[in-house]
């Protein structure tokens, strides 16, 4: 058998899926900054949800013009219709439970960061990493650190529990 990508590397995306996605990030990217251009500035230091969003959208058009990279270092002549990768159900299965356990911790008041760090720790799960102490803590920093800035910064509010009230 012949490995698709060269010696022992691993196959890229698809370049027609890869600049697709390219250029619909570079879209989306437009769109947030034309609508953050609506916002109002921020009263306070001038940072308010319109430098949020162009940051949003900043991030959005790298993340596009990666993509385009990865079309371009990719192009190779089209696999064999066969040689398709089935979809990975329990992946799948981890991140949606991790979002229906964020919906339902957020409903049942349990807070932003416990349902941030919830998500990102079972998302982490479904792309391999082991649910363990280590994603747990580093999804519940990542969180606080989100939630600080949404609430202090940016004055927006965000679901607080009892985490949330007790460090405020």
């Amino acid at each position: 058998m012949t490995d698709p990508a060269g010696a022992g590397g691993t196959a890229g995306p698809r370049p027609a899926v890869a600049a697709g996605i390219g250029i619909a990030l570079l879209a989306l990217a437009a769109l947030v900054f034309f609508d953050a251009l609506d916002l109002p500035p921020g009263s306070v230091r001038g940072v308010g949800p319109a430098a949020a969003m162009r940051l949003v959208a900043a991030l959005l058009a790298l993340l596009g013009v990666a993509h385009l990279v990865t079309a371009l270092r990719n192009r190779r002549p089209p696999a064999a219709a066969s040689g398709a990768e089935p979809p990975n159900r329990q992946a799948l299965a981890w991140v949606l439970g991790a979002l229906a356990g964020l919906m339902l911790i957020l409903q049942a008041g349990g807070g932003f960061i416990v349902a941030a760090a919830w998500l990102f720790a079972l998302t982490a799960r479904g792309f391999g990493e082991p649910l363990g102490v280590r994603s747990i803590g580093l999804g519940a920093t990542l969180s606080a650190v989100v939630y600080f800035f949404f609430t202090k910064v940016l004055s927006l509010g965000l679901p607080a529990g009892p985490l949330e009230r007790l460090v405020s």
